[in-house]
């Protein structure tokens, strides 16, 4: 009975440390109010793309990890390599939970990249090019705040791209969340079969710099449906700098890959490579024009909130006309097969530097906080050895 009494307290003992750490004594932030984008200028991220230089990539896959205990069992470096060549990807690197897989490191596609994040609610960045794992965590449902600190860490490597990934999963992230977070890159646009274009428009309504990336997130690879079904195109080189500078300035875009025609791996290989290619993007007299490879079923101009301003059918360009109340334009292409194409944002700025909306720490409240912690830690300590003294001294 003592050793379950004592190891219950224990463990007491340890949640109570993870909640005053979390949610008590943890870093607070001021959140500037959402802005939107402002400015006489237009950011154009597909500004001088070299079409013959489009790069098919996936970052966001799990391989065999801790003696298969994790998902991802099934699939060993190998399968993912041989798997990914066979539908002809120019880039594609492993990202395994809390550990920077080196399979291939020698290759100029190999680019560092993990998916951090051990709580419950899967509240998990995936991180490019990062030196090392950064091991802190929140584990309960995180706060605002929480997940503001643990991006800022991940961010403290500059070399680093930071994405966030499946947002809608377990209900980690709101939409509310993307009207303040900040100082992250990337958002996944698509994994698996969810859609999480309202979370990205909600982050460019609100003024913040992100871009696309869409990935499978393959825990296994024998299903037809598990890989391959989401993937960045971007236009770069094959080398790691080049890679990540695309990323971060925007000189790629997502696709979504209907797999519903496709019975076979070759059907799907097949699939892909009639995709239409987009072969330019420009802003002329304030006006965007995008023009594929071929004709497509659906092009579609979206603005502030995600409101629809211009929809097109049957055709292999469209052009939209950029109006003063405009924030920001992205393009959403719609292929014959029902496959999607997001494209990166047009905003408005000061045409010298993209806009920061970053939260900041508030000093004043994170140590307010600390030292009424301090002081109510300190008054019931106080108590306690009273008690313990006045009960003694009767015995």
């Amino acid at each position: 009975m003592k050793f379950i009494r004592y190891s219950c307290r224990f463990l007491l003992i340890i949640i109570l440390t993870l909640v005053t750490f979390q949610f008590i004594v943890n870093t607070k932030f001021s959140f500037p109010a959402p802005v939107a984008f402002s400015g006489e200028k237009l950011y154009n991220p597909y500004l001088g793309i070299d079409s013959t230089k489009w790069k098919r990539a996936n970052f966001h896959l799990h391989t065999r990890l801790l003696f298969g205990l994790t998902a991802g069992a099934s699939i060993t470096n190998q399968i993912a390599d041989d798997y990914y060549n066979f539908f002809n990807y120019d880039i594609h690197n492993t990202s395994d939970y809390m550990r920077i897989n080196t399979f291939n490191s020698e290759n100029k596609s190999y680019v560092p990249v993990y998916e951090h994040g051990y709580s419950y609610n899967k509240t998990h960045q995936l991180v490019l090019n990062a030196k090392k794992v950064f091991w802190g965590d929140y584990l309960f449902h995180q706060t605002l705040n929480n997940k503001q600190y643990i991006v800022d860490k991940l961010k403290e490597d500059t070399a680093a791209l930071v994405t966030i990934v499946h947002p809608f999963r377990r209900k980690a992230f709101s939409i509310s969340d993307f009207k303040y977070l900040g100082n992250y890159d990337c958002l996944e646009i698509v994994n698996d079969n969810a859609n999480f274009s309202e979370y990205y428009d909600s982050a460019l309504s609100s003024g913040h710099v992100v871009f696309i990336m869409a990935d499978d997130d393959a825990h296994s690879l024998s299903d037809i449906k598990e890989g391959v079904h989401s993937f960045n195109v971007i236009n770069t080189d094959l080398g790691k700098t080049s890679i990540i500078h695309s990323l971060r300035t925007g000189r790629s875009f997502g696709v979504k890959l209907n797999l519903h025609s496709s019975r076979t791996n070759d059907e799907k290989k097949e699939a892909i490579e009639k995709l239409p290619v987009l072969t330019k993007f420009e802003i002329i007299h304030d006006t965007i024009t995008v023009k594929m490879n071929k004709n497509v079923n659906v092009i579609k101009f979206i603005g502030q909130n995600g409101a629809l301003k211009k929809i097109l059918f049957n055709r292999n360009s469209g052009s939209y006309p950029f109006r003063k109340e405009d924030t920001y334009i992205r393009s959403q292409i719609t292929c014959y097969d029902g496959s999607i194409c997001f494209l990166n944002p047009v905003f408005r700025y000061d045409g010298l530097n993209l806009p920061v909306n970053n939260p900041h720490i508030s000093v004043l409240e994170t140590w307010a906080y600390r030292l009424l912690f301090a002081v109510i830690l300190l008054i019931i300590i106080f108590f306690s050895v009273k008690y313990r003294v006045c009960i003694m001294g009767k015995k």
